[in-house]
């Protein structure tokens, strides 16, 4: 079993050593997602026998590519210097977030 999250905090994010945690996190993040896309480009430039396997690397690509925009911006706001708010915490659409991060897996 693993630990509960800890509560968020806006005080967390002006601590530049949290901060600097956070972008190292991200950054490898998005390296392993560059990585990932990468393949799958490379796989859609090949020939694909089954016109199923084309549309989920499709699908894939746009998740992950779906995925890269986000931690961009995560990326730009952590480096931005100005915290994340409460008010934008709250003011989030929880569901539209995570099928931006996670993509429809059945689209």
């Amino acid at each position: 079993m693993t630990d509960p999250l800890p509560p968020f905090s806006d005080t967390r994010l002006q601590d530049p050593a949290y901060r600097g945690d956070l972008l190292a996190k991200l950054e490898a993040l998005i390296s392993v997602l560059e990585v990932a896309r990468a393949k799958v480009v490379s796989n859609l430039c090949r020939p694909v026998e089954d016109a199923a396997d084309e549309a989920r690397l499709r699908r894939v690509r746009d998740q992950v590519e779906n995925t890269l925009k986000v931690c961009r911006q995560a990326r730009q706001a952590l480096q931005g210097g100005s915290p994340i708010t409460m008010e934008e915490v709250l003011g989030t659409d929880i569901e539209t977030l995570c099928e931006q991060l996670a993509g429809r897996l059945g689209a």
